[in-house]
Parts: C-alpha cells; structure tokens; sequence
C-alpha cells in the first residue's frame, strides 16, 4: 500500500512538474508582452532566412525561347536571402526599420540563368498585441542592386520597388523573440552595364522568411 501510494504520489509530482513547466512556456510571450513598457521605444536587431518565388519578366532582348526584342519573356524564378534587420518600436504598436538581403535567385527555365545581389529596404509595420503571438502588418520601399547571369553574358541591374508584408512575433523573453513573416515584392530594374540582352527585369514574387530578434 505505501509502495502505491509512493508511486502516486511521484507520479502526480512528475505530472505536475510537467504542466507547470508546458504552463510556464505557455504564458512566456503572453507575460512578456504585458510587462514590456510602452512609455519608451524598444531597438532591436533581426536576422532571417527567407525563401522566394515568383515571375521574372524580361524585356529589351532575346529570350531563351528565340523571341524578339518587342515580346517580353516571362519566367518562374526561385531562391534565398539572408536577411539582416535595424529596428525601433515606438509605444509597442509601431516599428520603423531598414533591412539588407544578400539574394540569390534561378530560374526555373535555364539553370544557367540567375541572379545575385543586394536588396536594400526601409519600411514600418503596425503591431497588434495577442496573448499567443502578435500579429505585424506593414509595408515600405526597396532599393536592390542585380548580377544578372545569363549562360556567358552578365549584366548589372539597379531598381526600385515596394513590398507589403504580414507576420507574427512571439517572446521567448525579454530579449529574444522569434518571428516569421510574408511579402508580396513588386520591383522595376534597368541594365546599367554589361553584355545580357534583357534591358530591364520586372518582377513580382512571394517571400516566406522566419528567424529571431534581439532587443536592445
């Protein structure tokens, strides 16, 4: 009998034990996000791995179907960027922030067509307070910098666009969060230089990233 009743006993500790800590994790980013002051503004730093897909459109050239200089060339386009964030957050509702990405894209149509370079943007978001995660909402403008890549021809490519984006952000603690987050990118590029055919690059692509913030 005092064996059992042990055996209870430990197991209702363990069981405990348990639910306190799932508990405990539960309500992290909740007691995080009540605590933090809004009476002063927050800076933070992000790093992130984002994924990117979307429609390249070519003009100015010939295509890698034979078109002509007057019939643009549409393609699918994937890849990666790591990118590297700047923040302030004012009154735990609005972030102002700049951002760099070292790109790296291909077409789906020719593994010897690609792209690198830099992407660089300045944006804010709207922060929606929730005991789960908070939600972010926001958009901005992007300036990128291209190497475009096409079989034995290169080209520098410099443009513009703007993006809009929707996300999440959980507290770990106070000083790390975690947080993924959508774009929809729209750019316009011109060729300054080099020997590709394309003239100017329009784009309009989906870009899925996730990583951590450290605030300040």
């Amino acid at each position: 009998m005092k064996k059992r009743f042990l055996q209870t006993f430990l197991a209702i500790i363990f069981l405990g034990s348990f639910s306190g800590v799932s508990w405990a994790q539960s309500v992290t980013h909740n007691y995080v996000n009540t605590t933090r002051s809004s009476a002063i503004a927050h800076i933070f730093v992000s790093q992130s791995v984002e994924g990117e897909y979307g429609e390249f459109e070519t003009s100015g050239g010939r295509s890698a179907f034979g078109l002509t200089a007057s019939e643009p060339s549409v393609s699918k386009w994937r890849g990666y960027n790591l990118s590297q964030t700047l923040g302030i957050e004012v009154m735990k509702f609005i972030q102002f922030n700049v951002s760099h990405s070292m790109m790296s894209m291909r077409s789906s149509a020719s593994s010897l067509e690609r792209i690198g370079g830099s992407r660089f943007s300045g944006g804010a978001k709207l922060v929606f307070l929730a005991p789960l995660a908070n939600l972010e909402a926001g958009g901005g403008v992007i300036g990128t910098r291209y190497d475009y890549q096409r079989y034995m021809s290169t080209s520098d490519f410099y443009g513009s666009g703007f993006y809009y984006s929707l996300g999440f952000n959980y507290f770990m603690s106070e000083r790390v969060s975690f947080f993924g987050q959508a774009k929809s990118i729209d750019e316009h590029s011109v060729r300054t230089g080099g020997d590709a055919d394309a003239k100017t690059i329009n784009s309009r692509t989906t870009n899925i990233g996730t990583g951590f913030t450290l605030w300040l």
